[in-house]
């Protein structure tokens, strides 16, 4: 090992370099441009093909034509060949399928779980009037048949004397898809309060004005109106509801107004309505239209062509029948509905005996033929309720708008208490609420004239599994079946107090007037077997009104009735009253022997069942 030892000299002499950086490169260097593209405009445009193949002298509408044109196509030699060559390519595909099973599920037993979107329902267009300083509200809206991309949207106000002069009376036609321009712009005598597509012509809308007349617009021939009712023929107030009927003419429909009226119409001649109805309660012959009440929606099923549903102002449902002989039998069942006025009634899709009313703040649940309650109701809503509507797809599904700006969304099958979903849509007051026919999107308008269209979740589009709608059939029956026994035993209560009463002051009557015939024993005279036999009028199920006689004595007219007397005639009387006493059979048979052999014992002691029964 050597020791080396430093040099302060030679380390005086040392200079540090600075540290330098240089950029190497390996790529080869490449020359940048640029390039301005020409913008290019989208157009959609399309055609709407209902029926073609046929020549130009054969009319679509005519069936004759169609039916002699098909024979003497099927006479030619050619129509045979080609059927003959395209029955083969059709045979080869059917023996494809049934060889092989190309809708077979392999895992049918097992249920996919339910996912939760964190984002239920999403606003996917936003479409605002046009014009806007004008504070419109949105009315109505109407989707286009046939899974059409068009909405029409009415426009005007539902407040009184919210339509100032001056304020545009224009309603429009919009794409779904497109919400900077609408495709028509509808031009009317008044502002439109209502508006609905005719389901067999997409070309072709309706609507209610507010001075109470009608117009209908062919949107090939532009945004004019076609034809209109005159005002001496029309309604006498807004028209706030209409329908197209479901007939062969295409041609016939009927509105509603808060007049009281409900006015028939045919489009090949409106100068006049084909019939007219009174919504008079009190069934008046002639009806009464001082008494008629206001209607605001009506519902109508194409597959129950003669009969509709009236909403009112006042509370009230009323199921109307036009083939009815007389004005006031057309007037069915009234249902009690909300306390305010019904704002939207609507049968469920899949099962057209349940309808829905909303108002006030609830939504009830109601079936066609038990009218005394609803079978079914949401508990109250922190707003008011201004709108719903049952989802085309799923049975157990509906929708409910607020004066918040919320959309309550309910699932019955999974939830009562509560709404599944609730969307804050706007930050104003919702007015009317409309689904698409495809069941995912959910139109909703404004008091301020905006339309929101909403995508709603799968899971409120699809059913959840096979079984649902058994599993809502048997919910309806089941609450529909409480609610009737229910019923029944509140007529029952009410009819045991009136008989106690009447039993009461009878008995404080009877007690300081004469003396019964034969130690105070009644004869019971009108028919063998007792009281028993007579009330329930020797076979089962009989209701006729026996009477009892006093036997051969005679009393003076001021002499108060017997307390037995007086209870079964009381009983009878609250009988006749009540229609429908007891739906259960044999109930009323076991009330009124329980109650009169309880006066009995009170009169005569052990020997009440052998008086009843004729020992």
């Amino acid at each position: 090992m050597v020791s080396i030892k430093n040099q302060e000299d030679l380390l005086e002499e040392f200079i540090p370099l600075k540290t330098q950086d240089f950029g190497i490169q390996q790529t080869p260097l490449m020359s940048a441009h640029e390039v301005n593209t020409e913008t290019i405009e989208f157009a959609s445009s399309g055609m709407a093909h209902t029926e073609g193949g046929w020549p130009k002298d054969v009319s679509i509408n005519e069936e004759d034509q169609k039916l002699r044109y098909r024979k003497k196509i099927e006479k030619d030699e050619t129509y045979i060949h080609s059927v003959l060559q395209l029955g083969a390519k059709v045979e080869h595909c059917i023996r494809q399928n049934n060889a092989i099973n190309i809708y077979e599920s392999y895992f049918r037993g097992e249920e996919a779980p339910i996912a939760e979107d964190p984002q239920p329902v999403k606003t996917v267009n936003v479409i605002r009037d046009p014009r806007g300083g004008s504070k419109r509200m949105v009315t109505s809206i109407t989707f286009s048949p046939e899974g059409g991309r068009k909405v029409a949207v009415a426009y005007a106000s539902t407040k009184f004397m919210g339509l100032p002069e001056g304020t545009p009376k224009e309603s429009y036609v919009w794409d779904i898809n497109t919400s900077s321009s609408p495709e028509v712009s509808l031009q009317a005598p008044s502002w439109l309060q209502c508006i609905q597509y005719n389901a067999k012509d997409a070309n072709v809308i309706a609507g209610g004005l507010h001075n109470g007349q009608l117009a209908w617009w062919d949107v090939r021939q532009g945004g004019t109106v076609v034809e209109a009712t005159p005002l001496s023929a029309s309604h006498t107030q807004v028209v706030t509801g209409l329908r197209w009927l479901a007939h062969k003419t295409r041609c016939e429909l009927f509105s509603v107004s808060t007049d009281g009226q409900v006015m028939w119409w045919d489009t090949r001649k409106l100068s006049t309505p084909t019939d007219v109805l009174v919504l008079d309660v009190t069934r008046s012959d002639p009806p009464n239209h001082r008494r008629a009440l206001s209607g605001l929606a009506v519902e109508y099923e194409a597959s129950m062509p003669t009969k509709f549903m009236v909403a009112t102002e006042q509370g009230l449902v009323l199921a109307c029948n036009r083939r009815a002989r007389t004005p006031p039998e057309r007037l069915g069942l009234i249902y009690k509905a909300h306390i305010a006025p019904v704002y939207a009634t609507q049968r469920n899709p899949f099962f057209l005996k349940n309808f829905m009313t909303v108002g006030d703040w609830t939504v009830k649940l109601w079936a066609e033929d038990f009218r005394e309650s609803a079978i079914l109701w949401t508990p109250p809503s922190p707003a008011q309720l201004r709108g719903g509507c049952w989802s085309p797809t799923r049975s157990s599904v509906l929708f409910a708008v607020r004066t918040d700006g919320a959309l309550d969304a309910w699932d019955l099958l999974s939830s009562w208490g509560a709404p599944t979903y609730t969307a804050q849509v706007v930050d104003e007051v919702l007015e009317t609420v409309s689904p698409h026919e495809g069941g995912q999107l959910l139109a909703t308008g404004s008091q301020l004239g905006t339309v929101s269209l909403l995508q709603l979740p799968w899971r409120l589009v699809a059913p959840s599994d096979r079984h649902e709608k058994a599993g809502f059939t048997a919910l309806l029956e089941r609450e529909t079946r409480r609610e009737r026994v229910l019923e029944a035993r509140h007529k029952e209560q009410r009819l045991k107090e009136r008989v106690r009463g009447a039993g009461a002051a009878g008995r404080g009557g009877g007690r300081g007037g004469p003396a019964r015939r034969g130690g105070g024993r009644p004869s019971i005279g009108a028919r063998p077997g007792g009281l028993l036999a007579k009330t329930l009028g020797g076979a089962a199920g009989a209701k006729s009104k026996g009477s009892l006689s006093s036997g051969g004595g005679s009393s003076a007219a001021e002499e108060p009735k017997d307390p037995i007397i007086q209870a079964e005639e009381d009983y009878w009387k609250a009988v006749q009253e009540v229609s429908q006493p007891f739906p259960v059979y044999g109930l009323h048979d076991f009330y009124i022997v329980s109650i009169l052999e309880t006066l009995y014992r009170q009169s005569y002691g052990p020997d009440a069942h052998n008086i009843m029964f004729g020992g």
